[in-house]
């Protein structure tokens, strides 16, 4: 949103889009009943009358297309930002540290809390006027204002509002529902966004909420959206990685609507649109919320209901979207560089189609070649090898979960006006391109996706023959080591990371040695973190920070940080290298063909993982 906390440009292009495709209800994220408490810069509010205006722009851009709209109603009590933008102090069931901050908040008086209940009710009021079809009422993930009630570990009351039994932990909730429901009557719809499990130590048990359940329809509920986990600065039980496994939260909502005759809402790694079909044909939800997967593909209902299934460019669970919210308050999709940029990146078509080569067959190059066709473009792709994909085929092989991004961009560049050249390397005297690369032909275009020089450390020894290069131990043949190897790992790169963990899997003993003082710094902690739990789980050894000084026939010797030198047994040493700019092949086509318009995008302009590299693609293809 803006400085102000009411929607922008962007907030309608991004909810105009997910409307156009497909889908059936929206849920405006957290939305607060007090300006003066964001829980992050720029978060939405309807603390305001002025809020109201603004947010009936979305409301009408998403009704346009025929979608339903509601907010999430929330006050971010112990974990809002109003101390450090407002100087305002927040409020919370006791005195407890905020999530984000580590700020404790002040413990709400009775008073006070009827005061917070009332801004609930004038922000209701507000969204009713804003021409929303409902409202989702937020009290999970043990956070903010109603949801640090219900969480034992955070509510250390003894008074109604104890937290040591369900009635108090519930009081707030209760008494919530009856301000709103006294306010707009019974035909105005509340869902309620709780948490079923919290999966925290000292937390709700999991079959609290079905017990309450009955108690909260009685005070208004007419539907239960159930989520689960417990808010901490990287969302970790509350958003999951794939090796959390799909659909986390099912048993939760499977068990609520046992108990109520309400519909229920599942939601949480629910990816797959086959997996959605079965949770409803199995009478476990009346609905699947999807999150990741719309950041991933807004056409994703529309692609359903045309029978294309095959079209859905899925989530990959690469945390992109997590890690983009924490250092830079903002949502993008690492698979749809759209996300956000609906009208930055436009693909309405040309109308004067230019003729457009394509050099290289990686992410960007793919995305590059795709959205020019899509354009209107006279596209051509040419690829040296013989198979398309480029760095991301190996990095699809060490982290699966990359595979269905690089299905889906090689089938639709398969099922595009797209004349692809394998097996074709290019350079600015390569035969046959001369009409396209023809100095005087201003309307030609040359997008340069050929990837980066992967750049290997000189270190002694590095040329013994059980010293592997990339992912060639990795990737393809993990297994043709002798059982149970002792295999060193020397830079930790994200790839190297993931080729750690493929070399663990299959079973031998793996030591990863990073020598900067960070690994993996082109990825956020979210994403950090996770494959930190996996080198956890599967016993690999981690060195950061740490000098190689040699590899010998049977070891590599490494100088610890602040410790001695040693020497670590090694039956193999894989060195996985670092990514940098090569752009070599643009300056020399520039060179050769001053008149040429050339684009250098992914790796080949400087490495950035997939974000960067989709990204780039998008651009050139929407700039051209």
């Amino acid at each position: 949103g803006t400085p102000e906390g009411l929607p922008s440009q962007r907030t309608v292009d991004y909810f105009a889009a997910r409307a156009a495709g497909g889908t059936g209800l929206i849920t405006v994220g957290a939305t607060g009943v007090d300006h003066r408490h964001p829980e992050t810069p720029g978060g939405l509010q309807l603390g305001t009358d002025d809020s109201v205006a603004a947010h009936r722009r979305v409301v009408d851009a998403v009704h346009a297309h025929g979608a339903r709209i509601q907010p999430q109603i929330v006050h971010a009590g112990p974990d809002g930002l109003g101390p450090e933008m407002f100087g305002v102090d927040s409020l919370g069931p006791s005195v407890i540290p905020s999530y984000l901050t580590g700020r404790p908040s002040q413990e709400a008086t009775p008073e006070q809390i009827r005061e917070v209940l009332g801004l609930f009710r004038a922000a209701i009021v507000r969204a009713r006027e804003a021409g929303y079809d409902g409202i989702e009422l937020h009290a999970a993930h043990g956070y903010m204002f109603l949801g640090s009630f219900l969480a034992p570990q955070r509510n250390r009351r003894t008074d109604d509002y104890r937290g040591d039994r369900p009635s108090g932990r519930f009081h707030a909730l209760l008494e919530a529902l009856g301000e709103i429901r006294d306010e707009v009557g019974a035909d105005f719809p509340i869902t309620l966004r709780v948490s079923g499990y919290e999966r925290v130590a000292g937390g709700r048990p999991m079959y609290e909420l079905a017990q309450m359940a009955p108690l909260l329809v009685e005070a208004g509920v007419d539907a239960f959206h159930v989520s689960g986990g417990v808010i901490d600065r990287l969302v970790t039980q509350m958003v999951n990685g794939a090796s959390d496994g799909a659909a986390l939260n099912v048993g939760a909502a499977a068990t609520i609507k046992q108990a109520v005759d309400v519909p229920v809402i599942a939601v949480g790694r629910i990816h797959d649109p086959v997996l959605a079909e079965r949770i409803l044909a199995e009478g476990r939800a009346d609905f699947v919320a999807m999150g990741r997967p719309m950041l991933a593909d807004p056409d994703l209902p529309r692609k359903l209901a045309a029978g294309q299934a095959h079209r859905v460019r899925q989530c990959i669970s690469c945390q992109n979207c997590i890690d983009s919210l924490e250092q830079r308050f903002s949502v993008d999709c690492a698979v749809n560089p759209r996300t956000g940029r609906e009208a930055e990146l436009d693909l309405t078509p040309v109308a004067q189609p230019r003729e457009v080569l394509v050099i290289g067959g990686g992410p960007a190059g793919l995305e590059a070649a795709r959205v020019a066709a899509l354009r209107g473009h006279r596209v051509r792709l040419a690829e040296a090898t013989e198979q398309l994909g480029g760095a991301f085929v190996a990095a699809s092989q060490v982290h699966p979960e990359n595979s269905p991004y690089l299905r889906w961009l090689t089938d639709e560049v398969g099922a595009a006006d797209i004349d692809v050249r394998l097996g074709t390397p290019i350079d600015p005297t390569t035969p046959g391109l001369d009409g396209l690369l023809a100095s005087d032909d201003a309307s030609a275009a040359v997008v340069v996706a050929t990837g980066g020089e992967r750049v290997y450390p000189d270190l002694p020894g590095a040329e013994l023959p059980h010293v592997h290069r990339g992912h060639a131990i990795s990737a393809a043949h993990p297994t043709e080591l002798a059982p149970r190897s002792r295999v060193v790992v020397v830079g930790a790169e994200l790839a190297g990371v993931e080729a750690a963990e493929v070399l663990a899997r299959a079973g031998h003993l793996v030591t990863l040695v990073e020598t900067r003082r960070d690994f993996a710094p082109h990825a956020g902690w979210k994403r950090k973190t996770e494959h930190m739990d996996a080198l956890d789980r599967l016993g690999v050894t981690f060195h950061v920070g740490a000098a190689v000084e040699q590899i010998t026939t049977d070891g590599v010797v490494l100088a610890p940080r602040h410790g001695p030198t040693r020497t670590l047994p090694a039956d193999a040493v894989l060195l996985t290298g670092e990514v940098a700019a090569d752009s070599a092949l643009a300056d020399a086509l520039r060179a050769a063909h001053p008149g040429l318009d050339v684009v250098c995008v992914g790796d080949a302009d400087g490495f950035g993982m997939l974000h960067k590299a989709a990204l780039d693609g998008v651009r050139a293809g929407c700039a051209l």
